[in-house]
């Protein structure tokens, strides 16, 4: 029994904690990235901060990234987040696993505060979020986007809305390619931050199994658009670009806590929190009158304070 509850845990652990991976695809030449430790998705900020120069806080720092030279740091970070996949596998790069102990979106909110606050009057400051479920925000952001050919698949069919919204996503992706490598960036001396969502991927594994064909066909065609990606945002900033892929499964690890949390509640009785102040009050009060008892005994004289000596003190004086 003890085996099995033991067993139950570590599983628990590596599954709320273990499920993620962060992928370096480009990188200044003053950056460079070794080992292969951990990274936690809240440090994942300061990580994208110090790639631009920021001082972060004071934490235990990650070992994997190297700064070469303090004087010149990346001019814009990309991110292409996958919400719901603990890893896209078949992508390149240098990869680390991700302790996913917050959302891809708090991520987002407190890399893109800080570059608030780092430059709070410039008007020239790019900081783009692209949900690709939402066409009409690439347009906002990007401009106008050609139309793109579907890719070529065997798999995934387009008659399956989970498919054809998730090969609408690599779409996206592929026009938002062809247009900055048409009219580039405009590289301004002001950090920029660039953040993809890709939420389709998430659908589909949910819908065929993480290992199906569907899911492995999904994964090598966003990976060869991401890599095509990476290119075009390395050549529009120089070569001074931190382009990273964030693989999260933080929604099904928060689905699993809030069951395990359901779970727990339901094993109470709802007279619980009565019974429970009932004895707590009851176990005080018991002890605070026995270290009372306990204390005047201590401090009581035998000869003056018992009843003995009281009821023969005033026959003694008589007597005398």
């Amino acid at each position: 029994m003890l085996t099995v509850s033991t067993l139950f845990v570590f599983t628990l652990f590596v599954y709320v904690n273990g499920a993620g991976e962060i992928s370096i695809l480009q990188t200044p030449d003053s950056l460079s990235f070794v080992g292969q430790e951990q990274l936690d998705l809240s440090n994942v900020k300061n990580l994208l901060s110090s790639a631009l120069g920021f001082t972060v806080p004071e934490i235990p720092r990650w070992s994997g990234m190297v700064i070469n030279d303090p004087f010149h740091f990346a001019d814009a970070v990309v991110v292409v987040s996958i919400p719901g996949v603990p890893s896209l596998d078949s992508v390149q790069g240098k990869t680390y696993p991700l302790n996913t102990d917050e959302s891809l979106d708090d991520t987002w909110r407190s890399l893109s505060w800080r570059l608030i606050d780092r430059f709070p009057t410039a008007t020239n400051l790019t900081l783009n979020y692209l949900s690709l479920d939402v066409p009409t925000q690439a347009m906002e952001l990007y401009g106008h986007l050609g139309t793109r050919d579907s890719p070529t698949v065997e798999h995934l069919k387009l008659t399956s809305p989970e498919d054809k919204a998730f090969i609408d996503q690599v779409n996206l992706i592929d026009a938002v390619t062809a247009k900055l490598a048409d009219k580039g960036v405009i590289n301004d001396g002001v950090p920029d931050a660039h953040w993809f969502s890709v939420p389709g991927l998430h659908a589909l594994i949910d819908t065929y199994g993480a290992e199906s064909k569907q899911v492995i066909e999904a994964k090598r065609l966003l990976s060869s658009s991401i890599l095509l990606l990476s290119e075009v945002f390395n050549s529009a900033y120089n070569d001074k670009v931190l382009f990273v892929v964030l693989s999260s499964d933080v929604v099904h690890t928060r689905r699993f806590r809030r069951q395990a949390t359901a779970s727990s509640d339901e094993e109470y009785d709802e007279n619980y929190p009565v019974m429970f102040n009932i004895f707590l009050w009851f176990g005080i009060c018991y002890f605070m009158a026995l270290l009372a008892t306990s204390l005047s005994i201590a401090r009581m004289d035998p000869g003056r304070d018992s009843i003995i000596y009281r009821m023969t003190s005033n026959r003694m004086k008589k007597e005398n």
